[in-house]
């Protein structure tokens, strides 16, 4: 057969497989681990903490929302830690804590390329959610796989690399 060897910098619109990129075509990305991702989770949770002590609380006090019924402002605040999440991760890749950690979410499918709106979806909501469920086993695969993926990057086939700074 007349195939030519797979390179990742041809600009002819080259896209591979739905598997990911071969090994070999990934030795310049550093796949970011647990403890890193753990700590840019921690550094999310403060932020998104924050904002629910500056605006939320206070909102809830306002309009005497008691702490035992869910309320409008409960609802306000779930869209916007989920928005916070997927938006961050769709337009930049990275959330405020993986941007002070110095790791980023790319496309196992194409490294060079944003990720879509599909991936990001599968990644921070369907997949974070079933990586949760058994005793957050999901996230702790990150340990365990070779590429430092949990089961939310498996569902939406991304990876967490280091970034470069140039």
């Amino acid at each position: 057969m007349n195939e030519r060897p797979f390179d990742p910098h041809d600009t002819r619109g080259h896209v591979l497989p739905e598997n990911s990129y071969p090994a070999d075509t990934l030795p310049h990305y550093q796949f970011a681990g647990f403890w890193i991702r753990v700590c840019a989770t921690l550094l999310d949770s403060l932020f998104l903490i924050g904002i629910s002590l500056l605006i939320f609380n206070p909102l809830r006090r306002a309009l005497g929302v008691s702490d035992y019924v869910f309320s409008l402002i409960d609802l306000i605040e779930v869209l916007f830690d989920l928005l916070y999440m997927v938006l961050l991760t769709w337009v930049k890749g990275q959330t405020l804590g993986k941007v002070i950690t110095g790791i980023r979410v790319i496309s196992a499918r194409q490294a060079r390329a944003n990720l879509s709106a599909g991936q990001v979806i599968l990644r921070e909501v369907i997949g974070k959610m079933l990586a949760s469920l058994p005793f957050g086993l999901g996230y702790m695969w990150v340990g365990w796989n070779h590429k430092k993926q949990g089961w939310h990057d498996l569902i939406a086939k991304t990876y967490v690399v280091w970034e470069r700074r140039t």
